[in-house]
């Protein structure tokens, strides 16, 4: 078997999901050269308090057009302060929440101020106190977006993209999110000797903090809730499908 990619945008503090996915790949891309969008997960992502879900955005000062790896973020905002004191309030009474705050601050402290810089930055973070350790790569560090229009000028899409993303870093295989069922192309990508599975991780129930169940939050509620030890159970409990 030849080797297998997965990969993302840059997401702050991403989901379970994304490291389950890591974990069946023998390394993980941060696409960081497309082009920046506010909607999305790219700038922020959820926890939870008393009322649900709460959000933790990162003031981005992004112009039309821009890469998400030069979109910097507003050195007027002091956000590190926020989230952490947000996290403090709202998990005081969670696990190992000294230890797990303390990383985080660390992750994102040593951080650039990018939108890029800190989203990966907490990639890095989650994953090691998740104990994944699968090799996390970014694409504007090798320069992939120049060899997508090396190999195909015409520039035609993502489909091509994401071709020439995989022969640059000499893989053979795809592992696609589900939600790609929605517009990767599986016969274009036979043509080029590349084949695509799609992972479908279906999310574990553990103990939480502030009543019912809410799934689909950053990973940081998981290790705020259950300490990392527990945390790294939880992870691979979740049921999944690797599919062609």
């Amino acid at each position: 078997m030849g080797m297998r990619i997965a990969g993302i945008q840059p997401g702050y503090l991403p989901w379970l999901g994304c490291f389950d996915q890591m974990l069946r790949v023998d390394a993980f891309l941060v696409a960081d050269e497309l082009a920046y969008s506010a909607s999305g997960w790219t700038r922020r992502n959820r926890v939870k308090g008393p009322q649900g879900a709460v959000w933790l955005t990162l003031p981005v000062r992004a112009r039309e057009g821009q890469r998400i790896h030069e979109v910097p973020l507003d050195a007027a905002v002091a956000w590190r302060r926020k989230h952490a004191a947000t996290l403090r309030h709202l998990y005081a009474r969670g696990v190992d929440v000294a230890e797990t705050l303390a990383g985080f601050a660390r992750a994102v402290g040593a951080a650039p101020e990018t939108l890029a810089g800190v989203a990966t930055a907490t990639i890095r973070w989650l994953a090691e106190r998740l104990d994944v350790r699968t090799p996390i790569l970014r694409s504007s560090e090798l320069g992939l977006e120049a060899r997508y229009e090396a190999r195909f000028p015409e520039r035609p899409g993502a489909n091509h993209r994401i071709v020439a993303y995989l022969e640059a870093l000499g893989a053979d295989e795809l592992l696609e999110g589900e939600t790609g069922r929605a517009y990767i192309d599986e016969a274009l990508f036979a043509s080029f000797g590349k084949r695509v599975r799609f992972h479908d991780y279906v999310h574990p129930v553990y103990p939480q903090l502030h009543g019912p169940f809410v799934s689909h939050l950053s990973a940081i509620d998981l290790l705020l809730c259950t300490g990392a030890e527990s945390a790294r159970r939880v992870l691979c409990t979740g049921r999944h499908r690797d599919a062609d």
